[in-house]
């Protein structure tokens, strides 16, 4: 068996059981899978941070930060605008599925412009 590989298995949401639109795909994989996965996940995450590559901005994915943590600072920083009289303009957008729709040349080049590549690359593109 290769360890890469899971048994997809929809899962229901919502709506008619009889619609395929109304079920979600998981992926269940071997536990060495999440372990190499984990493993590489934390390498490639201390390197960025390391060399300082990943912008404070950046909230999702990482510990001790969240969606919740994001709002709350951005929140501060509007109520701080106003506070000072200052103008606020907002625009909210919902990329639904952005990583299914990124290019993966692109995301391959930034991630070895960032000095991610060798056999950590290869176990990253292997996955997909």
């Amino acid at each position: 068996m290769d360890w890469r590989t899971g048994n997809i298995t929809p899962i229901f949401k919502k709506g008619s059981r009889s619609s395929a639109e109304n079920y979600r795909p998981v992926s269940l994989t071997s536990q060495l899978s999440k372990v190499i996965e984990s493993i590489i996940r934390d390498e490639v995450v201390q390197h960025l941070d390391r060399h300082n590559l990943i912008r404070d901005s950046q909230h999702g994915f990482r510990p001790g930060r969240s969606c919740t943590s994001n709002l709350l600072e951005f929140f501060d920083k509007v109520t701080e605008e106003i506070n000072e009289k200052g103008n606020v303009d907002v625009i909210f957008l919902d990329f639904a599925k952005a990583f299914d729709k990124m290019p993966h040349k692109r995301l391959i080049a930034k991630l070895q412009a960032h000095g991610i590549d060798g056999p950590v690359m290869d176990c990253i593109v292997a996955s997909w």
